[in-house]
């Protein structure tokens, strides 16, 4: 049966706190008398090329290969001309699921703020929203500490913040649910609890928040409140937690949403009190493609008899391959040389995976995870990855992965683009 999935949608209010650099960590107890355990973390190695561009005392600006960070530098903050570089790195603060980013050089001095800004996705937003989503730095000893004067502006997508000092920066979630899984078998259950990082978020702050642990929330806990907001199976609310218990078969109406309402403490006029997060639970069988199209979720359609359309076939790439409710068909390459699964870029060679999304509808309606912008521009490749979280190493064994990608319309100079990202479990069966 035909199905629309759409995506999922979040409201939350969080709290406004401040900025500072701080080389050691503190402890700022809350309202209840708790506090924020600092916890001392690796730096992230390296990921990818860095971008470096030569500013000088006129100002100017540089941003990331993919566009993700990117600062600013005003006129007059520098009295010579420095080198600056913008490095990938992996993120190592528990629960964040937004990039991370070595600015350099760390030691500069500025005589003026420059200007840092983050283009949060989709990824960012998994179990939490936008208002509860700021900017967080990792000083040279480890500690990750929260960028409070974060400003966020949800109609471009945007975190900024101004700072004087350059070190590892990425995106920092104050609350959210976070789900053993999203996605359950006919029958079976989801477990769902509210988190947060911080020591407070129940009374003002004046200073950058050193960011503990992911801990259970502890706020205002007889407050909170879960509710089945759509679709079928019903839940156990249980304080923090609650758990959701799916169907007994694969529902028409597919996901189901929970929502969780927290009331919070309104610091200024910019944020409001009450705390609404919603989380998608799929009813899904043993294999299944989930797809997220520009903001819109569907997942594969079964032939006429009943049989999926979903399949994994073998030669030296993994080929998986299935068809949506809506007339589309995807086909994810993967390379077969690795085995063990793992985390592969965009591109075409034995390492590198590839994306061709097309509408059986039109001919004409095909992306690609590559483009060419122009008849002598070198090739683009599409951001993001393809990331096998199980592998199937024999006949019988089940494929698990997920994607994100930016696929360009087949055949045009600087083409249209849409965003895909989507997970998928598929059994090997040559």
């Amino acid at each position: 049966m035909i199905r629309k999935l759409f995506s999922i949608t979040f409201l939350l209010a969080a709290v406004l706190v401040s900025c500072s650099k701080s080389d050691s960590p503190k402890v700022y107890p809350d309202g209840n008398g708790q506090a924020a355990n600092p916890v001392k973390r690796p730096h992230g190695n390296p990921v990818g090329t860095a971008v470096v561009k030569t500013i000088g005392p006129a100002g100017g600006s540089i941003q990331s290969a993919d566009g993700a960070i990117g600062v600013q530098v005003p006129a007059g903050a520098l009295n010579a001309a420095v080198s600056f570089s913008i490095q990938q790195v992996e993120n190592t603060l528990e629960g964040s699921k937004g990039k991370a980013f070595r600015l350099l050089p760390e030691g500069a001095e500025f005589l003026k703020p420059v200007t840092i800004t983050y283009a949060y996705g989709e990824q960012e937003m998994k179990g939490t929203i936008p208002d509860a989503l700021y900017l967080a730095y990792q000083n040279q000893d480890g500690y990750h500490y929260l960028a409070s004067q974060t400003e966020l502006d949800e109609q471009t997508n945007k975190l900024t913040v101004q700072t004087t000092h350059f070190s590892d920066w990425t995106v920092a979630e104050l609350m959210m649910v976070v789900a053993d899984t999203n996605q359950v078998k006919p029958g079976g259950a989801a477990n769902l609890r509210l988190k947060w990082q911080l020591g407070s978020l129940l009374a003002p702050l004046t200073q950058d928040q050193p960011i503990g642990d992911l801990v259970d929330y502890d706020g205002y806990v007889s407050k909170v409140s879960w509710t089945l907001s759509s679709g079928k199976g019903h839940i156990q609310p249980d304080g923090i937690g609650c758990v959701y218990k799916a169907p007994g078969q694969v529902p028409a109406e597919n996901p189901a949403v929970v929502s969780v309402s927290v009331p919070f403490t309104q610091y200024n006029n910019k944020r409001k009190s009450l705390a609404i997060l919603l989380t998608s639970i799929y009813t899904v069988p043993d294999e299944y493609f989930i797809l997220r199209e520009d903001g819109m979720t569907t997942i594969n359609n079964p032939f006429a008899d009943g049989e999926s359309s979903l399949r994994m076939e073998v030669d030296s790439f993994f080929y998986v391959t299935t068809s949506f409710q809506s007339g589309s068909d995807i086909l994810i390459t993967i390379p077969g040389g690795v085995a063990g699964g793992g985390s592969y870029p965009y591109g075409t060679g034995d390492k590198l995976a590839y994306v061709d999304f097309s509408n059986i509808n039109s001919v004409d309606d095909t992306y690609i995870s590559e483009k060419q912008n122009c008849e002598t521009c070198d090739i683009v490749y599409s951001g993001g990855h393809v990331k096998i979280t199980k592998f199937a190493a024999e006949i019988g064994d089940y494929m698990e992965g997920e994607f994100t990608a930016e696929v360009w319309l087949l055949g045009h100079y600087s083409p249209p683009k849409k965003n895909l990202s989507g997970k998928f479990r598929v059994k090997r069966t040559v």
